[in-house]
């Protein structure tokens, strides 16, 4: 199975009995693959004749030199400007275009340049704070990849390292005041998921038999390629 034409097909389903737009909600630990299935998620979804666009959460989220002068990590909600996350969501329902400034993970700040978000079919929301509490009941499908906590360990010290240039040391010592943060402010978001999707480190996706939502046999195993 592949997991974002399956998710595809979901949305295809609730599509008949809802006007769009429709907002997908991909939530988790940071470098789950998230930005990544939601690339897939549009490409499946504009195979079915639906136009989608997705965005992160981080292009709301203060500048890495900010937050570490607050002494917060991206997992605590103060580190995301939810209003502004909450304002373009306003925009995208009632058909209105939104401009962002794209994250970039190696230097910590936001593209100068912004990117205009034009209206469509679906909106695919991606990111930590995808099930934020101030804009997930504007969520019509939220998705959460979860996994064991050393898997999850071991995919965010490998990508401190490959997408942030982070030295060995660092990309460690930072992931435990992370995992702190995320246990307390994130993962227990998890109970309002409709799918809980595993990830290993190979990111290879498994439907857990408690999701929420038919239409997959959980014990299927599904490869998305980064």
């Amino acid at each position: 199975m592949n997991l974002p034409r399956t998710l595809a097909s979901l949305i295809q389903a609730r599509l008949t009995n809802h006007t769009p737009p429709l907002f997908v909600a991909l939530c988790g630990w940071a470098d789950t693959g998230k930005s990544t299935v939601a690339s897939h998620l549009c490409g499946a979804l504009a195979q079915l004749s639906i136009s989608c666009d997705s965005i992160s959460t981080d292009s709301f989220m203060k500048d890495r030199t900010e937050r570490n002068a607050l002494g917060i990590s991206g997992y605590n909600p103060r580190s995301i400007d939810i209003r502004a996350l909450d304002s373009a969501i306003r925009k995208f329902t009632v058909r209105e275009p939104f401009s962002l400034h794209p994250y970039d993970n190696r230097t910590g700040t936001k593209h100068v340049n912004p990117r205009v978000v034009d209206p469509c079919d679906v909106l695919v929301v991606e990111g930590i704070h995808s099930f934020h509490r101030d804009v997930a009941n504007r969520m019509h499908l939220k998705v959460f990849l979860d996994s064991d906590e050393s898997t999850l360990r071991l995919m965010r010290y490998r990508a401190n390292m490959q997408k942030r240039g982070m030295k060995p040391a660092d990309a460690e010592t930072r992931i435990q005041a992370e995992w702190q943060d995320y246990c307390a402010m994130v993962r227990p978001l998890i109970s309002s998921a409709d799918l809980v999707i595993n990830v290993d480190q190979l990111f290879n996706y498994r439907w857990l038999a408690n999701s929420g939502d038919a239409g997959a046999d959980p014990n299927t195993t599904i490869h998305v390629p980064q």
